[in-house]
């Protein structure tokens, strides 16, 4: 059986592609600002962007309902909201470097007193490569790989009058959640609003994919694994508009 381990070794895989991505994305910004030296020709360069995202994440959650169907607890839709950001750099004025980090929420529902929830979240690393079909617009198709996980909870709503009452029932509430390694297969378009140059500009842009779900850890109750867990999974597709800047340069 799969022990905590795994599920600590992914989480430290999944920080460690974030970060990654987002210092990327510095470098690349970095390098762009000194490489416009005084009395140098200016040169057509694409810039990185950042941004925020909000969409929809499809999930498998066919296997965690029916468990919870059958112990009388309220079943959840696969469709979750996604709401995140990342950002990117340009090198080469083709190839895309970045990261992006998303949560996923979904309705509560209660069950003999307990608020019962579902939810999850995700960051990848990101690698693209950028077309210019138009002045202004980007298209390009996108390799995600990260990490993420989702999390049941299951709440107490009722109250307590004094410490004692918790020491009574200290059986209040549980959270249990599950690991995996995520491949996202997708791309995406961005169209630029606002004159380069002149003040600074904005991108309005939609992506679209799918999410392959790799490698799962066991549920997980605090650090110890759970055996006999539903096999439920982030997998499926997503769609998600972007919204976000430039830095104030010529991006012709």
């Amino acid at each position: 059986m799969r022990t905590s381990r795994s599920s600590s070794l992914l989480r430290l895989f999944l920080a460690s592609l974030l970060f990654l991505g987002l210092g990327a994305l510095t470098t690349v910004h970095a390098q762009d600002t000194n490489e416009d030296a005084p009395g140098d020709e200016p040169v057509a360069e694409e810039q990185g962007a950042g941004f925020f995202a909000v969409g929809t994440q499809f999930t498998d959650l066919a296997p965690l309902n029916d468990r919870l169907g059958g112990a009388g607890y309220p079943t959840f839709a696969s469709e979750m909201v996604s709401l995140g950001g990342g950002g990117y750099g340009v090198v080469a004025n083709r190839l895309m470097l970045g990261g992006e980090g998303h949560g996923l929420l979904t309705a509560d529902g209660s069950f003999q007193g307990r608020n019962v929830s579902v939810g999850g979240g995700y960051g990848l690393f990101n690698l693209g490569y950028l077309f210019r079909p138009a002045s202004g617009l980007r298209v390009y198709p996108l390799l995600g790989l990260g990490g993420g996980g989702l999390q049941l909870d299951i709440e107490n709503a009722g109250t307590a009058d004094d410490f004692d009452d918790v020491l009574d029932n200290p059986n209040r509430s549980a959270s249990v959640g599950q690991a995996s390694f995520l491949v996202s297969l997708g791309g995406g378009l961005e169209y630029q609003f606002g004159t380069p140059g002149e003040g600074r500009t904005a991108r309005l842009g939609l992506r679209a994919g799918y999410m392959v779900s790799a490698l799962r850890s066991d549920w997980q109750l605090g650090d110890s694994a759970l055996a006999g867990g539903p096999d439920a999974s982030m997998q499926g597709p997503f769609l998600r508009l972007t919204i976000g800047g430039i830095s104030d340069s010529d991006d012709e």
